[in-house]
This record gives C-alpha cells, structure tokens and sequence, in this order.
C-alpha cells in the first residue's frame, strides 16, 4: 500500500493532463499512487493517463457520464486506503519536492490534519505570473476562513483520519467543495497549515469551473460562509455580513455599502470576540472597509 494517493478528477483535460502527469513523474518521493477519475470526458483524458502505466502507479476511475468534482473525489477517497491524501487538479503542477516537503512537515506536526502551500499562478493566455499566499499557521487560516477559502485545494496533503472524522466531500456544494469542506473540519477541529512556498502551480485559463460557474459559485460560498460566520456567532444570523466579507462582492455604491455595514456592524464587532486570531480579522476587515467604502 502506498503511503500517499493522489487524488486527479479529471473532465475532457487532454490539453493539460500531460504536463500535470509529468509534474508526478518527477516528484522526488516516490512511495505514492494516482488515482485519476476520469469524470464522464468526450475526449483523450482516459487515454493520455493510461499511457503513464510504467512510469506512474496509476489507478483510473471511469464515471460514464460527468458527477462532478465532489463525487470524483468521493469515488477515489473510496478507492483508496492510504495514510496520507494530496490533491492536484488536472491542469495544476506539482513542484519536484512538493510531497517530500508536504509529508516532512506533517511528520514534524502531527496534530495538523491539511497542509497546502502557496500557488504559484501561471497562465498560458496571459504572460503574468504571481504567488497566490495564505496564512500559514492554524488560527489565521481558521480566521481567513471567514473570508475566503484560505486553503489552496490544488495544493492540499491532509491525513486520511480527517475525512474520517469530518466526513466527504459534499456534492451539493460543487464548485466550493473544498470551502464547505475545511470550513465543516476547522468547526471540528481539525488543524491547519500552509507551507509558505509555491510548491504547487495553478494554471489560469478560460476553460475553468470558476469562471464558467462564477454565479453559482459565488452563491456556494455565501452559504458555506454564512453557516461558517454563523457557528463563530453562536447561532446568531449572519446577515449580510457574508456579503460585505467577501472579496468577490462588489456593492454598485457607497451608500449601499453603508447600509450593508450599519445592518451587520453589531455582529462584525461580535465577530471580532470570536475570531481565534484577531490581528488576521482586522486585517480582513480593514480591507473590506477599504474595498467597499473608498
């Protein structure tokens, strides 16, 4: 048995899957397996993977017609048993040492359950490249949390007790997957990090979910942020605080602003008691102020 699989759903990817394999092949930790759902794809995905048997120990998962990120990734949890799960997307590139630095870490910290990395964001439309970062300890990533998703899912290698204790993906919440997800284990306890280096490259371009599900994207969000807001607020209702955290809303005027920020100023300020890193929350809410109000 493998000590870390490596989870790929993977939907009409053969323009990119071949760089993502590659990336694999060079990892420097080489006691790993990849388990790629091949998720309903109309094109080569399923033949490009299967042309990397011999140079990578791959498992691929057919779904005859497309589930979704949630269920793909479901359906390789399930079909695999190793102690250590990482993910990569099927577009994304693992850094040679990624794995190697990802489980040493884990070892050396063994009540962190999710380690990602920074991102290094790349596109091949646009020559502009730049180091997508996050809090790197525990409480500031729980505090970002309530913001945005401060957990890179490309970038993640989290212990398999964690979806034992949290539970899968849920796919009612496709497209925020992975906000749902960390949101549901930090409530639970589970604890976090991020290694502050670009281990993990995101590839930016037209095809992806998020900007062709923007909309219901953003809906997920909200509601995975209000239940998040909410459990910090004891039950309270969140209101349209969600909104003013978030970084994708934008208000179409300053009075609007205003009048969002006078009906949840109360619970921003509860908030604030509650927040487990505080100099994080200010910084996030001195950013929305700045954002919405200038």
């Amino acid at each position: 048995m493998p000590l870390v699989s490596v989870a790929i759903p993977a939907r009409n990817a053969q323009s990119t899957l071949q760089e993502t394999l590659d990336s694999l092949v060079q990892q420097s930790w080489r006691d790993f397996e990849v388990v790629l759902v091949n998720d309903g794809s109309s094109d080569a995905t399923a033949q490009i993977a299967q042309s990397y048997e011999g140079r990578l120990n791959l498992r691929l998962v057919q779904h005859e017609s497309s589930q979704g990120v949630a269920q793909s990734l479901n359906d390789a949890l399930a079909a695999s048993d190793s102690e250590f799960v990482a993910r990569l997307d099927a577009d994304d590139l693992a850094q040679p040492t990624r794995f190697q630095q990802q489980l040493d870490f884990l070892r050396a910290h063994p009540r962190v359950g999710v380690c990602g990395t920074h991102m290094l964001v790349f596109s091949a439309e646009h020559d502009r490249r730049y180091v997508l970062a996050h809090p790197t300890e525990n409480a500031a990533i729980r505090t970002a949390l309530l913001q945005r998703c401060a957990i890179a899912h490309p970038s993640v290698m989290c212990r398999r007790s964690v979806f034992e204790q949290v539970g899968f993906y849920d796919p009612r919440f496709d497209f925020a997957e992975d906000y749902e997800l960390w949101c549901r284990a930090s409530l639970l306890g589970i604890q976090f990090a991020n290694i502050p280096e670009a281990l993990t490259c995101y590839r930016k371009h037209s095809g992806q979910v998020g900007q062709q599900k923007a909309q219901l994207q953003y809906e997920r969000d909200m509601a995975v942020k209000a239940r998040y807001i909410g459990a910090f607020l004891q039950g309270e209702e969140a209101g349209f605080l969600p909104q003013f955290l978030a970084l994708q809303t934008q208000f179409p005027s300053r009075e609007m602003a205003l009048a969002v920020l006078q009906q949840c100023g109360m619970s921003m300020m509860r908030l604030a008691q509650a927040a487990p890193d505080g100099e994080e929350y200010a910084r996030i809410v001195t950013g929305c102020l700045q954002r919405h109000l200038a």
